[in-house]
């Protein structure tokens, strides 16, 4: 009797174990796999060449969960919103805009076209030995190449679990989530830094349109980020 009731106990304390493992995989690799990043933006204009650099959002925040994730910048009191969000299991990417009453959105694939944030000049990366923490987490460095000629630095991490999570920047092909970067809204160059990364439970609405949104082709929403500029 006795000995059975050590295998029983045995086989239990396995199984649990077990169970454990298969179900939070990402927990003991050590990787966050749902949570919030939140970056600071800093505009590379001087305000007395563009007074409209002072109105401009000063945060971005970035979302992520299940293999999706939302980006979104916020600014006038919330008069002006505009949003990326991914769905890579499904390879559908949504785009919304939102300018006081006018609220339009469109949706694309993982791989089709980009809204919001200028497109880049062809560019090389090249790796660096060179590291940097950012908001706790340890990132390695590319220096960003264009015209034969270093640019600028970026930094990505990969303790960050999530398929693809540039999908929404410039820099597509960075196997890792970026930490801190450079890219050009409405061709005004800004500098993204994390400030803080946090570890909690995302609702799936999130990842959703929000009701009264208007899907509408992408120029359209371009001519009314234009109108706004």
């Amino acid at each position: 009797m006795r000995i059975t009731s050590i295998k029983s106990i045995s086989f239990i304390l396995i199984f649990l174990l077990t169970f454990s493992l298969s179900c939070n995989i990402s927990s003991f690799s050590g990787k966050l796999d749902e949570g919030s990043i939140e970056y600071d933006i800093v505009y590379l204009q001087n305000e007395k060449d563009n007074p409209l650099i002072s109105l401009l959002p000063t945060t971005m925040t970035l979302k992520f969960k299940d293999e999706k994730s939302i980006q979104k910048i916020e600014g006038w009191m919330g008069i002006f919103q505009m949003s990326g969000i991914a769905d890579r299991d499904n390879n559908s990417r949504q785009a919304t805009l939102k300018i006081m009453n006018e609220k339009y959105f469109f949706q694309t694939t993982m791989t089709g076209p980009d809204f919001g944030f200028d497109s880049m000049p062809d560019f090389k990366l090249i790796s660096s030995d060179s590291t940097k923490t950012i908001a706790g987490y340890l990132c390695k460095r590319y220096d960003v190449y264009i015209n034969d000629t270093a640019k600028f630095s970026i930094y990505y991490t990969d303790q960050i679990e999530l398929k693809n999570p540039n999908c929404n920047n410039p820099f597509k092909q960075v196997d890792g989530m970026l930490l801190e970067f450079q890219m050009s809204f409405q061709k005004i160059p800004m500098h993204l830094i994390a400030k803080k990364i946090t570890k909690e439970e995302i609702n799936n609405d999130e990842f959703n349109v929000p009701e009264g949104f208007v899907k509408v082709p992408k120029e359209k929403m371009q001519e009314t980020i234009q109108n706004l500029m």
